[in-house]
């Protein structure tokens, strides 16, 4: 039994592949990302791709298959908020068609890519997860606040895309769970440019955040499946 962790690279993946080889102990950890990993845990398996896109996700499925790994999980860190060209947006006259397209493809089409590249390998009747980390500020109604446009509308796409294939899934993957967690703000690269604003008890360290997903994760049910949670286990409303 295999658990797959996809954007492995970043803080918040390296954290969550040790907490997972930690509470999964009888599962075999894949973590798959874009970037080689120098920090490894000792006992995982460790896998590049080149994107998350169709043609690379079929390969790494061809190659799963071929060693004949039976998945029970996926957990997907795959996301971004800014990088060197990108920023969020603080009012309307910054948006620009190229950031809104960057973030939508990152933020909502990457997963559901790698959603549907694992759908082949699920068993239609044993309980499996897919596990997409999401963001709060992706919910419309929570939204109080306004601004950083492209970022919660990629995410509350993805919350939708989410929600839309739990419908689908459950008709032939009865005990299937898709869901979508929020991590709180983490102390990684992603949050960096806005930790000042973060109070200190509010600002959570990758491995206490991935500790708290990954319970959130034990304590999901098919029942569970479609929904957007917070890193504690409630749910959060669309």
């Amino acid at each position: 039994m295999a658990i797959v962790v996809f954007g492995a690279a970043g803080g918040l993946g390296l954290s969550l592949t040790k907490a997972l080889k930690q509470k999964f102990n009888d599962s075999t950890i894949i973590a798959v990302s874009r970037q080689p990993i120098n920090q490894r845990v000792a006992g995982v398996h460790y896998t590049t791709i080149e994107d998350y896109t169709a043609e690379p996700l079929e390969q790494w499925v061809t190659e799963f298959n071929q060693r004949g790994e039976v998945l029970e999980g996926v957990v997907s860190t795959v996301g971004m908020l800014h990088d060197d060209d990108t920023f969020p947006e603080k009012q309307l006259d910054d948006l620009n068609e190229a950031n809104l397209s960057k973030l939508f493809s990152v933020n909502a089409v990457m997963p559901l890519m790698i959603l549907k590249a694992c759908k082949p390998l699920l068993d239609k009747k044993k309980s499996r997860f897919f596990i997409q980390l999401s963001a709060k500020v992706g919910s419309i109604e929570d939204n109080y606040l306004g601004g950083w446009y492209s970022y919660r509308a990629s995410k509350a796409a993805l919350n939708m895309l989410l929600k839309t294939a739990s419908i689908e899934l459950k008709r032939s993957h009865k005990s299937f769970v898709v869901a979508a967690i929020h991590p709180g703000t983490t102390d990684t690269d992603l949050s960096k440019p806005f930790q000042k604003r973060v109070p200190e008890d509010k600002l959570y360290s990758p491995e206490l955040s991935a500790d708290r997903i990954v319970k959130v994760i034990q304590g999901l049910t098919a029942e569970d499946s479609g929904g957007l949670f917070h890193w504690d286990g409630k749910r959060l409303p669309y």
